[in-house]
């Protein structure tokens, strides 16, 4: 049966338009009138692969960007051809932090400015009608390209996530082989000072962590939990990859988590984010440290209020795989190493 993806990517097959090369552009918001451009751009960058349907629907695109769930910025040449986008979407479950990403040029416009107008477009002044505290970006670690941007934008360094992602298919065979991890940037507009429960195994890495980056936390003696763990998981079999989300921490916290791992056979890397505004930290990370899991980082304002990165690999890291450019990306892989050293 032929889904509307289908009917969409056979339209942009069938489509004879060629953008032409050297022309003037502007950056700006998303308007109605981009939406094929939007498509044919995803078209022309990443042919049928890209995994979520919406964006070769014009139709979809100009939907989503009316809500608050999804807002893009163009790059628009004089003949109204897109050949740039940058995208904020809610990934994280906050209410006031959206992810930036579906960073995109097109092949002829790579060497011009438009991948960093495009980013200091959205990142300096993102619409007020998203009310965001906090915009959230991730790095690829197997170069420095887009970590040396985030210098630009004054981002925080905050969390390294170890191999979450498969090899890209054009690297095998090619130069630097191997599992890709993930840096965690995040820009504060709007910094949100809260108390914290800081779990006692990591109370010298957290006050360090927010000294240093000028995060306003106040330190709360932890306490058991009451209730039930409330949480959610995600798995992305492809990537080998499963992240659970805590919302809630119970005392049967360590056994959701036995229960989650039994489930995931197979898995090279399983995330756990917990959040420090809610008492039982001290608990669920000695759980989760019993099960093998070790630092990832902090995200700022994650849930509105402040999470903490866990991670566990089915075997260990290629650490020389991870390129960091930044001192501070450094000095926390340091801390992610010391902590999985410590396990054992």
């Amino acid at each position: 049966m032929k889904t509307n993806r289908d009917t969409c990517l056979a339209a942009l097959k069938s489509d004879r338009h060629e953008t032409e090369p050297g022309q003037k552009f502007e950056v700006d918001s998303f308007r109605p009138e981009d939406a094929l451009g939007v498509a044919r751009l995803y078209y022309a960058v990443y042919g049928d692969s890209f995994p979520v349907d919406y964006v070769y629907d014009p139709a979809e695109l100009v939907r989503l960007n009316q809500g608050p769930d999804l807002y893009q910025v163009v790059g628009r040449t004089s003949k109204g051809d897109v050949v740039g986008l940058y995208a904020l979407f809610r990934n994280p479950p906050g209410r006031h932090i959206m992810e930036g990403g579906s960073w995109i040029v097109h092949p002829a416009y790579r060497g011009t400015t438009l991948a960093v107008r495009l980013a200091r477009r959205m990142h300096h002044t993102p619409p007020e009608k998203l009310e965001l505290d906090i915009i959230f970006g991730q790095c690829v670690c197997n170069h420095v390209i887009t970590q040396k941007l985030g210098v630009n934008f004054k981002s925080l360094v905050c969390a390294l996530e170890l191999e979450p992602m498969p090899p890209k298919p054009d690297e095998l065979g090619g130069g630097q082989e191997g599992r890709v991890s993930l840096l965690d940037e995040f820009i504060i507009i709007h910094d949100r000072p809260h108390e914290v429960y800081a779990p006692q195994q990591y109370l010298d890495f957290l006050n360090e962590f927010y000294a240093s980056r000028g995060l306003d936390r106040q330190m709360a003696e932890d306490r058991l939990p009451a209730g039930r763990t409330v949480f959610s998981v995600q798995t992305f079999g492809e990537a080998g990859l499963t992240k659970v989300t805590v919302e809630t921490l119970g005392l049967d916290f360590s056994e959701k988590l036995a229960d989650v791992m039994a489930e995931q056979p197979g898995i090279h890397a399983h995330q756990l984010v917990l959040p420090l505004a809610a008492p039982g930290c001290t608990m669920a990370v000695e759980a989760a440290r019993s099960a093998g899991f070790f630092l990832g980082g902090v995200l700022p304002l994650w849930f509105d209020r402040d999470g903490l990165l866990m991670q566990k690999l089915a075997k260990e890291p290629e650490w020389s795989f991870i390129r960091l450019h930044r001192q501070a990306a450094k000095d926390l892989l340091s801390k992610i190493m010391a902590d999985r050293n410590s396990l054992t």
